[in-house]
């Protein structure tokens, strides 16, 4: 967690390059709730750099879903062909490989989502200085761990 030259707005009030153990309690952990917050978000912007790239991914995994519940029959879905092509698959290899991905990538934002929120209401509920910094940085390596040997969205 930073605790040096922090800048905080609290309760009508600027802290301009406090450190951490000198702001009054409300504002320090507000200060570790931003940071809680920037790290998943800096977390997801390191797999999905682009908003519209998941949005893509997202929607080749509703087709891929849509036709492996339909039992891969009919054409294969735009979304699902296209990848087909690209990767020189078959119609059930593209659509499990898409949902496969899909569901990796779900499981970690599911646990970038509960670090974060979890790191949040923990560093809200106590009273000193050093519980919020512990707590902090605690959601901040569970942050880290969540993404550690996932790939990048493609």
């Amino acid at each position: 967690m930073q605790t040096r030259n922090l800048n905080v707005t609290f309760g009508g009030s600027v802290y301009a390059g406090f450190n951490f153990e000198d702001l009054p309690i409300e504002a320090a952990r507000q200060a570790a709730v931003a940071q809680i917050d920037q790290a998943a978000d800096l977390a997801r912007s390191l797999i999905v750099s682009d908003p519209l790239r998941a949005l893509e991914h997202q929607k080749a995994a509703v087709e891929a879903r849509g036709f492996s519940a339909a039992g891969y029959a009919g054409d294969m879905p735009a979304y699902v062909q296209v990848w087909a092509d690209a990767a020189g698959l078959d119609a059930r290899a593209a659509t499990d490989s898409i949902i496969a991905q899909a569901d990796a990538w779900d499981q970690v934002l599911l646990a970038l989502r509960a670090a974060r929120l979890r790191g949040k209401q923990d560093v809200l509920r106590v009273g000193t200085h050093d519980a919020v910094e512990t707590l902090c940085n605690e959601a901040l390596t569970a942050i880290s761990a969540a993404i550690q040997d996932v790939p990048a969205v493609a």
